[in-house]
């Protein structure tokens, strides 16, 4: 057994301390920091939430496309169980999806569903809808693409329904699925809800874990990775001063410094040296000898 192993060398803190540098957890920090800028900073008009969710033109705007990213990070702040229910599913079902995928991974996972969930719904609404909507938003389809895969990823796990009824996890994830394949009907549950960004998460997740898919080992990627340098090579490193010693400018310095000291030794006796002062004065007393063999 290593010392590692040992109960007094364990450290009590290093689960809270994973979480806390959980990528996870940093999401949820970041969509709750833009969910109150918005409430208070908003100037009572959304200003943040506007300029960040994706409008019903963007995919025919391309100055506009960063939108499909923003969108995910943003929710309307007069809707306080929108934004609580996705980050409840966030945190329940990607701090053990980042353990198994690694926390870059599952940001490039999270990041992409996103992306693609947005991307789906300006496609249909663009030119599949008579009456475009306005706009999107909300981390919903990043949450059920990481709802689902964890499914996926561990169909026989217990989840608790409503918190009660203990239910597998491919069961849970088929009502997700069906939850969204009926509320995406004209006559279901109103225009709020973007059950086609849902959708096209799930059929995302089912992608990645099917084709086995690994962003992080994609082919050329560590070749992209070598074209764009790292911050450290952004800014070099200045080189260190070159200083030539100079001895005939050390020895002049030497010879004003021993008059000071001789004077000081003069008025207050050997004891009102430093250390270093008696140091620099034998240095002089042992220049002065050598120059007088």
């Amino acid at each position: 057994m290593g010392f590692q192993d040992r109960d007094y060398y364990r450290d009590a803190d290093a689960p809270a301390r994973r979480v806390a540098q959980s990528v996870v957890v940093k999401l949820i920090f970041l969509n709750g920091a833009l969910w109150l800028a918005n409430m208070f900073f908003g100037g009572g008009s959304d200003a943040i939430t506007r300029a960040l969710a994706l409008d019903s033109d963007a995919i025919v705007h391309p100055w506009m496309w960063y939108q499909f990213l923003t969108a995910g990070f943003v929710h309307d702040w007069q809707s306080p169980l929108h934004i609580l229910g996705n980050m409840i599913g966030l945190y329940t079902f990607g701090i053990p999806l980042e353990r198994r995928l690694g926390a870059a991974e599952f940001l490039r996972f999270y990041l992409v569903s996103i992306v693609v969930g947005f991307l789906v719904w300006a496609l249909r609404n663009h030119f599949l809808v008579a009456v475009p909507a306005g706009s999107c938003l909300g981390a919903s389809g990043g949450v059920t693409a990481t709802i689902i895969l964890f499914c996926l990823y561990d169909p026989r796990a217990m989840l608790a329904l409503f918190g009660v009824v203990p239910i597998p996890a491919w069961i849970f994830g088929l009502l997700i699925v069906a939850a969204d394949v009926f509320g995406s009907q004209p006559a279901a549950l109103g225009p709020r809800v973007a059950h086609d960004v849902h959708l096209a998460g799930a059929a995302f997740a089912l992608a990645y874990w099917r084709l086995g898919l690994n962003f992080g080992k994609l082919p050329g990627l560590a070749y992209l990775r070598g074209l764009i340098p790292s911050p450290k090579q952004w800014v070099r490193a200045k080189p260190p001063d070159l200083r030539i010693h100079d001895p005939e400018q050390y020895y002049d310095d030497l010879d004003k410094q021993a008059d000071l000291l001789l004077k000081k030794v003069k008025q207050g006796g050997l004891d009102s040296l430093s250390p270093k002062e008696r140091q620099l004065l034998e240095d002089y007393s042992r220049r002065t000898r050598q120059k007088l063999r």
